[in-house]
């Protein structure tokens, strides 16, 4: 690593389920992780096993949109129905139950891993929705030192990655996710990466990006998915998200944080 900057490589979705946070400790394990973003209403047993985790950033992952389980079990029904569109459109009344759910989620992080302020990402990148960003960043029950943009850089890193269907999908949710960046890069402290090529990176385009970024930013952070469920847990997802959780992407991903790329 070069001593100029300062690379997270990160993990999203830890606490999940029991064998999707085995899978992203077997990267922090490996050396390669060494950050996580956390979904505090998961899988207890994976919430505790991290507490006082060494070498690794940890970092709450508000989570809306996948809930198997939720703080406000009175609007439970409704909480269980999100979706990134719905949260886009909702109305003053839904704002106001979800609003209550990140500050359950916000509490629960804290004092399980007793911090005095935090750093948060989104499942689906709900931080950056106008009205969620909003109340983040207005909130004083804690102090928020770090809310991840994604607004990354475009960069084409090789000519087989613009012949794969999972790039222009990428390049679409960066385009509409960059728009809803723009004015909020004062709240984070470092560069993002790992949208664009999501589940297509390989090690030589891999370790090409990490050489851009460097070149460009003292500090950034590249996002993976290599959680991905056993058999015996497809039943705690959502219909709806069960071909997301279970993607060849998320295994690819896996591999390639095991493998041995220089960064």
């Amino acid at each position: 690593m070069n001593s100029e900057n300062k690379i997270y490589i990160h993990a999203d979705d830890y606490g999940y389920t029991k064998s999707m946070s085995s899978k992203i400790l077997d990267c922090v394990n490996d050396g390669k992780v060494n950050s996580i973003s956390i979904m505090i209403d998961g899988n207890s047993e994976a919430l505790t096993k991290i507490k006082g985790i060494k070498n690794t950033e940890i970092r709450l992952h508000l989570n809306l949109t996948s809930i198997n389980s939720v703080g406000n079990q009175m609007h439970k029904e409704k909480l269980l129905k999100l979706s990134f569109l719905k949260l886009f459109f909702a109305n003053k009344k839904l704002k106001k139950i979800c609003i209550e759910e990140i500050d359950h989620q916000i509490d629960k992080f804290c004092k399980l891993y007793d911090l005095e302020s935090l750093e948060l990402d989104g499942h689906h990148h709900i931080q950056i929705i106008p009205w969620i960003y909003k109340h983040l960043t207005n909130q004083e029950r804690y102090e928020i030192t770090n809310i991840r943009i994604p607004s990354e850089k475009i960069y084409l890193l090789n000519f087989a990655s613009i012949l794969r269907i999972t790039f222009y999908r990428n390049l679409f949710a960066l385009i509409v996710l960059k728009y809803l960046s723009l004015g909020k890069k004062q709240s984070s402290k470092r560069g993002f990466a790992g949208l664009l090529y999501s589940g297509i990176y390989k090690i030589n385009s891999l370790e090409k990006h990490i050489k851009k970024l460097k070149e460009t930013y003292t500090e950034f952070e590249i996002s993976f998915h290599p959680g991905h469920p056993d058999y015996d847990e497809y039943d705690l997802f959502k219909k709806n998200h069960l071909k997301y959780v279970t993607s060849i992407n998320r295994i690819n991903e896996y591999k390639l944080l095991q493998s041995d790329f220089k960064y």
